[in-house]
């Protein structure tokens, strides 16, 4: 009995499905950063610097410019290469990708007959497993991570008469001078966690924070977004954090808990007709201080691009106009970009959620970002927030800048 094709491929691919994250990114030439579970790094296939990241722990994957992710090696693999996972060639190309051998074809076929279907099977029924618990291990990292995030935003102290440091951070970075604040919190010295000592977390550095939260509709926080401060290191006034194994540089700014779907409330509350808003804290700031902080605006931060225009529809992906990469065939493509069309099926948590009575909703773009992804992902986020009678304008700074670093430039 000689077995098909098909067989084979089918086998392919429930091979290709059981590979690990951290398996995919080895064969995929992914960064490894140290000993930790997060591994952000420019993303392979539309550049930046730590815009793309996948996690071992997790078993996730994430691209903030291209607005994609998964817990899949075969979708990392596709969006790494560039390739439309969700055309049989790209898909089987990923698969290939992943496990570093060929497609199989009809000189691949071999007589094994009922033991391939059999093995087949058992390979499928693993996976099934394998997600299901998973998905249980997902599930209770997750809430675990919620409690955390939100008992570190409930220790720590309103910006006020006891966090003048985030105001005064807000102020060098152009943002104003702002009293209190309903939102915003202070912890005075925060532990910033980066790898392990004998198994265990390493504390990389302790010092003051600013503490926002990330809030679902019900305003309830689900998650954290910390800022560490330096305000002896301008221009960011953030601490300089340096991992001891290899040298690099680390971001100074983590999310904990959950983001997806939620928003970072700043200024104002969220009952107001007109919201405004954008990717980071101190743009959304700069931009109310220069508006003069409008008694009939909320101020909020989506946390990144991502989480401000949701996943794009696949048919909407266009090719960039100048940036190329090699396939794995060493062949010069264009860079695919998500295009500026919502997911069809959107779900829910997709985006950050915007409250149906908001008649104004202004979006703030970034500047220093690459031109083409961001202006796709911002038309996406105006067409998936878009509401009969909604004004949905986008707001541009100079070209190279961000709303925050003009204002600090003007201050200065």
């Amino acid at each position: 009995m000689t077995v098909d094709t098909p067989d084979l491929v089918r086998l392919f691919v429930e091979d290709a499905r059981a590979v690990s994250i951290e398996a995919a990114a080895k064969v995929l030439g992914l960064i490894f950063k140290s000993s930790a579970a997060e591994h952000p790094q420019p993303c392979p296939q539309c550049g930046g610097t730590d815009t793309f990241a996948f996690n071992t722990s997790k078993q996730k994957w994430n691209c903030r410019t291209g607005g994609a992710g998964g817990n899949d090696a075969i979708g990392m693999a596709a969006h790494c290469f560039g390739l439309d996972a969700h055309r049989r060639d790209g898909f089987l190309e990923a698969c290939s990708i992943v496990l570093a051998r060929p497609v199989p074809d009809h000189a691949g076929s071999s007589a094994v007959g009922t033991a391939l279907l059999e093995r087949i099977e058992q390979r499928q029924l693993h996976n099934r497993a394998e997600a299901s618990a998973k998905a249980e291990r997902q599930a209770g990292f997750r809430e675990r991570e919620r409690a955390k995030a939100v008992a570190i935003y409930d220790a720590a102290a309103p910006v006020g008469r006891y966090g003048r440091l985030v105001a005064d951070y807000l102020e060098a970075r152009g943002c104003g001078h702002i009293g209190a604040s309903r939102w915003l919190r202070h912890a005075s010295a925060l532990p910033y966690w980066h790898g392990q000592d004998d198994g265990r977390p390493r504390e990389l550095h302790r010092g003051p924070a600013m503490v926002a939260p990330f809030i679902g509709p019900d305003l309830l926080a689900i998650g954290c977004h910390i800022t560490w401060i330096d305000l002896t290191r301008p221009p960011k006034y953030r601490p300089l954090l340096v991992d001891q194994l290899t040298g690099e540089t680390l971001p100074t700014k983590k999310m904990r808990g959950s983001k997806k779907g939620g928003l970072i409330p700043l200024f104002g509350e969220p009952h107001a007709a007109r919201w405004v808003g954008g990717e980071g804290i101190e743009n959304g700031a700069a931009f109310a201080a220069w508006e003069g902080w409008r008694g009939d605006t909320f101020y909020f931060a989506a946390g990144d691009l991502g989480n401000l225009a949701g996943p794009a529809e696949v048919s909407s992906r266009f090719a960039h106009p100048t940036l190329n990469r090699l396939d794995s065939k060493g062949i010069a493509r264009p860079v695919m970009v998500a295009g500026p069309l919502p997911k069809a099926d959107r779900a829910r948590e997709d985006a950050m959620w915007v409250a149906e009575h908001v008649s104004e909703l202004v979006l703030l773009a970034d500047g220093d970002s690459e031109r083409v992804m961001t202006a796709a992902a911002m038309a996406r986020a105006r067409a998936r927030h878009a509401r009969p009678g909604r004004l949905i304008p986008i707001v541009w700074p100079r070209d190279g800048c961000d709303f925050a670093g003009i204002a600090a430039g003007a201050r200065a």
